[in-house]
């Protein structure tokens, strides 16, 4: 049993001393691992964060390496294939012959996901390899056993956009109990919902292209310096001061300081 879940029972299946039975009890921890894990991901500010604490939760089970992402359409190649990727912690040999070759487009994994949006194990994909790709999409399986990933867990979701997305977590063995799919699920989603964010937020603060100075005098804003005091502090001019903050305003699109240092908190910008 593992070791998150496991709970010393009496002969009459009951926990020792205590005759209400495990059910509750293991529900609980379960809920409580979940939501453990859940902060965890919350508090993440990169990717491999997000894999982290992902992968702590879910290597119990045998899945030990994790990647997340979009769907590709039939037109991307190369470069435009790998922008769809939000998390890819899969081995990096692996990832760069899947991305050489292609392989996206007759994976049956990928298939599935983008046919059927309830969670699977991976051997329940393989109903959807094409006749005509058979060959190649057979040859990927045993690649892909080659770097240990020889079975696994996919959860597709569909995004507020209508973008399909999906994480998909392998390893060498799993040994998912019948209890596990609901939270690996549930955990799943809000791992790529975490990671889409910090997509976003990278994209707003590239464009916002916030100077040093210009970061540095709001974050003394943030802590209530009026423009003289900010100057004091960074050995500017009142003047200069006031410019960069102004400048900080427009590229934040905010109507005011408080906006513009919320907004900037919000981009990680500042602390």
């Amino acid at each position: 049993m593992h070791r998150r879940f496991a709970i010393h029972l009496g002969e009459d299946g009951n926990r020792d001393g205590d005759s209400t039975g495990t059910g509750f009890i293991v529900m609980s921890t379960a809920l409580d691992q979940t939501l453990d894990v859940i902060a965890r991901i919350d508090k993440a500010i990169s990717p491999q964060e997000i894999c982290d604490g992902l992968t702590h939760f879910t290597s119990d089970f045998g899945l030990d390496c994790m990647i997340a992402g979009t769907m590709p359409s039939p037109r991307d190649h190369g470069k435009a294939q790998e922008q769809h990727l939000l998390v890819s912690e899969f081995p990096n040999g692996w990832m760069e012959r899947y991305l050489r070759k292609e392989y996206v487009f007759i994976d049956p994994i990928i298939r599935r996901i983008q046919s059927d949006l309830a969670p699977f194990h991976w051997q329940e994909a393989l109903p959807y390899i094409q006749d005509e790709t058979a060959g190649v999409a057979t040859r990927m399986l045993n690649e892909a056993c080659e770097f240990n990933l020889k079975a696994g867990f996919a959860v597709p979701m569909i995004t507020l956009d209508g973008t399909i997305a999906a994480v998909s977590l392998g390893g060498e063995k799993t040994d998912i109990p019948p209890h596990a799919p609901a939270m690996i699920s549930m955990v799943s989603t809000f791992a790529i919902g975490r990671a889409i964010e910090l997509r976003s937020r990278e994209r707003k603060r590239i464009e916002a292209r916030l100077t040093p100075r210009e970061i540095e005098c709001l974050k003394w804003a943030a802590e209530g310096k009026t423009e003289w005091e900010i100057s004091v502090i960074l050995s500017i001019s009142e003047h200069t001061a006031d410019k960069h903050l102004a400048n900080a305003h427009r590229k934040l699109k905010a109507a005011n300081r408080p906006q513009a240092v919320a907004n900037a908190i919000r981009l990680g910008l500042i602390p």
